[in-house]
C-alpha cells in the first residue's frame, strides 16, 4: 500500500501540515497519526490541515484527522482543514463539517486564526 506524503510548514504560531494521497487503512493513516502526536507533544496547538491533495480518506483516515483535533483540543489547540471534493463531501456527509472550520485554501485558513 502506497503511503501518503506528510510535510510540515510554519507560519507564526500555526502549524500547516501538507497532506497528499489517499489516507486510508494501515500505513497511511499510520503516517498521519504519528506526526500529529509528535507535533502535539513538542507543543504545537494551532494546525491548519492541507488536504488540498487528499483525493480520498476512509473512515480510519477521517478517524486520524479527528484525533488530531481531539489531541489539540486537549491542549485548547485549534484544527482547521482545507479541503475539496470527494474528502470535503465526507465531511460534510458525515457532519463533520459542523466540527472542523473547512476553507477553500491554506492563507484563508491561516487568516483565520487572527480574527
Amino acid at each position: 500500500m502506497r503511503s501518503v506524503t506528510i510535510a510540515v510548514r510554519r507560519c507564526g504560531d500555526v502549524c500547516i501540515i501538507d497532506i497528499g494521497g489517499e489516507v486510508r487503512i494501515g500505513e497511511p493513516a499510520d503516517q498521519l497519526r504519528r506526526k500529529s502526536r509528535e507535533l502535539v507533544a513538542a507543543g504545537e496547538r494551532f494546525f491548519v490541515l492541507d488536504m488540498l491533495d487528499v483525493p480520498w480518506l476512509d473512515s480510519s483516515g477521517i478517524g486520524e484527522v479527528f484525533a488530531c483535533y481531539k489531541r489539540a483540543r486537549e491542549l485548547q489547540g485549534v484544527v482547521k482543514l482545507v479541503l475539496k471534493g470527494k474528502s470535503y463531501s465526507l465531511f460534510t456527509i458525515t457532519r463533520l463539517d459542523s466540527v472542523f472550520e473547512i476553507f477553500d485554501n491554506v492563507e484563508e485558513a491561516i487568516a483565520s486564526f487572527s480574527t
